[in-house]
């Protein structure tokens, strides 16, 4: 019986892990979400019109879910003290009209997390994407109203925070809402209906009506590429910068942290860490894991590799590194939380992602559950 992981950085940080709804789900329930996937998946074949660098349908079908437990499960109740829901907690998934709460996958993942002694984070209250549709519609055909839309973001974060305010360690507020185009905040043009119609004052008010239905969790502003981008990272910054001055209760920056095998150095993701610190902001990873693949070009995306001894031994030797610096920034007050986005490569996102039919193989358990040379790695810090 191997060691458990978060025992070994009980002195520095919690290390969790995102919990795919799916490893919680009985096997009827696995064989009903197969069934809806399917059809999803016939649908959107039939409306696909293939865009520049994709010329052909190169999506790979659904298929069947493993029936009984997955190892996710066992090797997330083991070795993780801090879960997270992989898209349960998302507003799409809840919100389903103004007056419809659907908590049930919320509700199964924080009994999965009381039944194993860990804490739990949400994610997230404010994202441009699966946010429901209806909510930024007036219901007569036309945009809702910045009253409206107010109202109801309101109701939502109040009536998660009365349900869950005492079970949530951090709550991700907003997420991603700085631009990839110019580091500022994502507007319209930039898919995000909450800046379209709330204006740029939707992400302090979020945070107000956060701190006010999360008294005692600590608030996150998220995001991705801040440890890879420089130009993205000073946004954030000037951002929460802003945000403090300003008086709005944000206490973390949250590093997603979807890096690959080369990029980004351990150096940038120190510099990062430090520099939110130097706002007296807490700073914590949320969505971790060393992709094989640097896919510089998203149209021409990399080869698959093969991942021999030397591919994995590399990996592990990048994992225990960053890990490293991590340790060194919780030493200096920073860094509280380090989470892994999965469990197993079987069901990481990054299957079929940037590249349809091309697996990945980004975290520390392959696809039959099975401890990789990283994990072991990361036993030895």
């Amino acid at each position: 019986m191997s060691k458990i992981l978060y025992e070994n950085f009980k002195d520095y940080f919690r290390v969790g892990a995102a919990v795919s709804g799916i490893i919680l789900m009985d096997d009827a329930e696995r064989e009903d979400l197969f069934q809806k996937r399917k059809a999803w998946f016939e649908e959107f074949k039939k409306n696909f019109k293939p865009q520049p660098g994709m010329p052909e349908f190169k999506f790979s079908e659904p298929k069947p879910f493993p029936k009984g437990d997955m190892p996710d499960k066992k090797l997330a109740a083991r070795h993780f003290n801090l879960v997270v829901a992989e898209n349960e907690c998302k507003m799409s998934s809840i919100y389903h009209g103004p007056d419809q709460f659907d908590f049930t996958a919320a509700d199964r993942l924080l009994k999965f997390a009381r039944e194993n002694g860990q804490a739990m984070r949400w994610h997230t209250l404010v994202w441009h994407n699966q946010s429901p549709k209806w909510i930024f519609e007036d219901g007569k055909g036309g945009k809702a109203s910045k009253e409206q839309l107010e109202e109801r973001l309101k109701k939502y974060i109040m009536t998660v925070g009365a349900r869950y305010k005492d079970d949530i360690c951090s709550v991700d507020v907003v997420n991603e809402c700085i631009s990839d185009k110019n580091f500022i905040l994502r507007d319209g043009a930039d898919r995000s209906q909450w800046f379209d119609i709330l204006g740029p004052d939707y992400v302090d008010k979020a945070f107000f009506w956060a701190k006010e239905a999360f008294p005692n969790s600590s608030l996150v502003i998220n995001d991705y590429n801040l440890e890879m981008i420089e130009g993205k990272r000073q946004g954030m910054y000037k951002l929460v910068k802003g945000m403090l001055e300003r008086g709005v209760p944000v206490d973390t920056v949250g590093l997603q942290m979807h890096i690959n095998i080369q990029n980004p150095p351990v150096e940038e993701i120190e510099k990062t860490i430090e520099l939110y610190g130097s706002l007296g902001l807490n700073v914590i990873v949320t969505e971790m894991e060393i992709s094989a693949y640097t896919d510089k070009d998203f149209e021409h995306p990399d080869p698959r590799r093969e991942y021999d001894q030397a591919f994995l031994d590399q990996q592990a030797e990048r994992y225990a590194q960053i890990f490293k610096c991590f340790k060194k920034e919780a030493r200096a007050g920073i860094l509280k939380d380090v989470i892994l986005w999965g469990i197993t490569d079987r069901m990481t996102w990054k299957n079929n992602f940037p590249a349809p039919g091309r697996g990945d193989c980004p975290l520390l358990f392959d696809n039959e559950g099975k401890e990789k040379p990283a994990f072991y790695k990361l036993l030895e810090l």
